[in-house]
């Protein structure tokens, strides 16, 4: 792309060289005839048609022919849009063709040569004839550079880059014939057109559309992309090339679809199947068992949306345009076979999945949509001891609600469903591992969603004890202006010291240490090249990072180890001085677990002055009550929200109703595992080449 006009006008000249360049290129591929015109125009291939019914319909009756939901669409246009006199619908059910044998040719004509939601396409050109006195208005967006188009029989097609190319939206490609010419400069349309529909100028043929000179601004990324996808074109063959491409993907789904009784082509005569957006019926299985199928395939990454069109029966919609490898296809199909075998022998199948604490809608539609059935209820300390989650295939919790042992072992033994204990967030310190494991329960946690959201409530934490910003703002409700008695400090040139260096950790690291910050870390799991990347200082001890900061933060699990661990002996070791000489006393923040701070010793070192604030987002019980933090104006609290943001809140759903829909149907939640020790029965070798 040295020569990639990005940045430059399309009116340029090296702008211009690019579209006539691009126009050329389609010429040659296509095939497209010397007297027929070709043009880029905008709103993509919908434009394309929609500007060429509004600029030439009218002065003939019209036909439209549809059997699918684009047709559809066309049919809707000239019906309500354009209120067009002299209109018949020709439609037909998805997997058919209307009659095309009953077109009374004095007619213009619309349709789609290939129907990408039926996968219905005409066999060829022979219905349409020669001597015809309409038009054919023919919208190829899915059937171009895949298939044989006779030009003979076309007056206008259109079609987009992103379809059989591959390549972006929003630009729409038009080709029209002289006939199509003589259409636009004898009739002018009873009905206002706007500029990105005008085709004619002075009631001539405004020839510089075709010419290279666009309607609107086209974006130049996207023609260098569709120039690459042409020149890659002719690599392969160019059109004859391209169809064999798009025809040996198709071959492989007919004769997978030849030895499985249980699926068969949408489309009701062989001569129509469509060769590249290939619908299929599977015979044996609910919309919902195809929701789950499909939702298995995108979670291992082996195809996404695939699933048939909305108003279609149960099956599946497999793109195999040119673009796509025949390898890829082969895989595909092995993956759809086992899925299926799974959800028929009920391996994978309805789950009842309970949602104890906040979850966010996005996440619960999208367990529904896999075909589960999700509830969101409250259950008590006593209703979960007695066995409440038997009847369960899963539970997703938050930090409100603690799965114990007494808890699991309530809920395991014969008739139990429970098999999976989802943590939306990254602690399980309220999961009882151990007793999960030996039950053979899976746990899965969300470790990534939250991350940027609780490095940033930290980072507040830390700025809001610099500056005493709550004591600032009490002051001011109170009526005093204590503009001296605030002096705070800078963050720049003081030690921070963290005990726990994970993903958070690390994240506030980050950015502490582009405020100037000094970075001190206390995690003996930590591999050497995180903190050397960091260029922190690492110590073998917590008492070593105690010494050297005045700042703290704490990002640890709560664990036997770490309860209570801040004490008043580990304050006292703090030096109150930083290295710059600044008297800034010292600081503490938690966002990570409540009870790694001695609240009671915490507030006695507040008092005494020894720690000079302290900062607290989680608590050891909560609601934390009537803490003494609470009698301290040096303590700024808040109730554990780290996580409280909608973009984490978002993220926390989608992540955990992944890892949960990965566990249940035994493909592996990746990343999402605690305890490894219990493994889902993965795809066997052959289905996860």
């Amino acid at each position: 792309y040295k020569d990639a006009p990005f940045g430059r006008s399309h009116r340029a000249e090296i702008g211009l060289n690019k579209i006539k360049e691009s126009m050329a290129l389609t010429r040659e591929v296509l095939k497209i005839p010397k007297d027929y015109l070709v043009a880029m125009v905008p709103a993509s291939d919908t434009g394309a048609v929609e500007m060429c019914m509004w600029s030439l319909l009218g002065p003939r009756g019209v036909t439209v022919c549809h059997w699918e939901s684009f047709g559809g669409g066309w049919m809707t246009d000239a019906e309500k849009q354009l209120k067009l006199p002299k209109l018949r619908n020709l439609g037909a059910p998805f997997g058919e063709l209307p009659d095309l044998k009953s077109i009374d040719w004095n007619d213009d004509v619309v349709f789609t040569w290939n129907g990408t939601t039926s996968g219905v396409k005409v066999p060829n050109g022979d219905w349409i004839p020669d001597n015809r006195a309409g038009l054919t208005i023919c919208d190829a967006t899915s059937a171009a550079f895949a298939m044989d188009i006779p030009w003979s029989k076309i007056d206008v097609l259109t079609y987009s880059w992103q379809k059989c190319l591959g390549g972006e939206g929003a630009h729409g490609m038009l080709v029209i014939s002289p006939r199509t010419v003589a259409r636009l400069e004898s009739y002018k349309p009873p009905w206002p057109l706007p500029k990105i529909f005008r085709m004619t100028k002075g009631g001539k043929l405004d020839k510089s559309i075709f010419q290279s000179s666009v309607i609107n601004t086209p974006s130049m990324v996207c023609f260098e992309d569709y120039i690459d996808a042409l020149k890659w074109a002719k690599g392969v063959g160019s059109l004859e090339g391209l169809i064999a491409r798009s025809t040996r993907n198709f071959n492989v789904i007919k004769k997978f679809v030849e030895t499985h009784d249980w699926m068969t082509f949408l489309a009701k005569d062989p001569a129509t199947i469509s060769n590249t957006s290939v619908c299929l019926v599977i015979k044996d299985l609910t919309k919902d068992q195809v929701k789950t199928m499909t939702a298995l395939l995108e979670r291992n990454a082996i195809a996404y949306d695939i699933g048939s069109y909305r108003d279609a029966p149960p099956g599946l919609r497999i793109w195999c345009g040119p673009t796509i490898e025949t390898k890829d296809v082969e895989i595909l199909m092995q993956w759809v076979d086992y899925a299926h075998a799974k959800i028929k022998a009920g391996e994978i199948k309805k789950m009842r999945i309970i949602v104890t604490d906040g979850l966010a809608e996005g996440a619960i539609k999208l367990l529904k949509q896999a075909g589960h059935e999700v509830v969101k209820k409250k259950l008590t300390k006593e209703e979960l001891k007695a066995g409440a989650l038997k009847d369960w295939d899963a539970i997703i919790i938050r930090s409100a609600t603690t799965i114990t042992a007494d808890v699991i072992k309530a809920s395991t033994g014969a008739g139990s469903k429970l098999r999976l204990v989802a943590r939306a967030g990254v602690g399980v310190d309220n999961v009882d591992l151990e007793a999960a494991t030996a039950a053979g329960i899976m746990v899965v946690n969300s470790p990534l969603s939250a991350t940027n959201s609780v490095v940033e409530l930290a980072l507040a934490h830390l700025l809001s004890q610099a500056r005493m910003i709550p004591r600032a703002d009490r002051a001011l409700r109170e009526g005093k202006w204590l503009k001296a008695e605030l002096t705070g400090h800078e963050l720049a040139g003081k030690n921070l010291g963290f005990i726990g260096f994970g993903r958070i950790g690390q994240g506030l690291g980050k950015v502490a240490k582009a405020l100037g910050m000094n970075i001190h870390v206390y995690d003996p799991f930590l591999p050497e090249h995180v903190v050397a990347s960091l260029g922190a200082t690492r110590h073998a001890t917590p008492q070593d990072v105690f010494r050297a900061c005045t700042h703290i933060t704490i990002h640890a699990f709560l664990s036997p180890q770490t309860k209570n661990m801040v004490n008043s002996e580990l304050i006292s070791l703090m030096p109150g001085v930083a290295p710059d000489g600044t008297k800034c006393g010292n600081h503490i923040v938690n966002c990570g677990r409540g009870g790694i701070v001695d609240e009671v010793a915490a507030a006695a070192a507040l008092k005494s002055g020894k720690l000079t604030s302290l900062a607290l987002d989680v608590f050891e019980n909560e609601p934390c009550g009537a803490s003494p933090l609470l009698q301290c104006d040096t303590f700024q609290g808040s109730p554990h929200i780290g996580a409280s943001t909608v973009e984490a809140q978002n993220r926390v759903g989608a992540e955990i109703a992944g890892a949960v829909l990965a566990a249940l149907d035994g493909s592996p939640p990746a990343g999402n595992l605690v305890n490894k020790a219990v493994q889902p029965k993965f795809a066997p070798p052959k289905a996860r080449l």
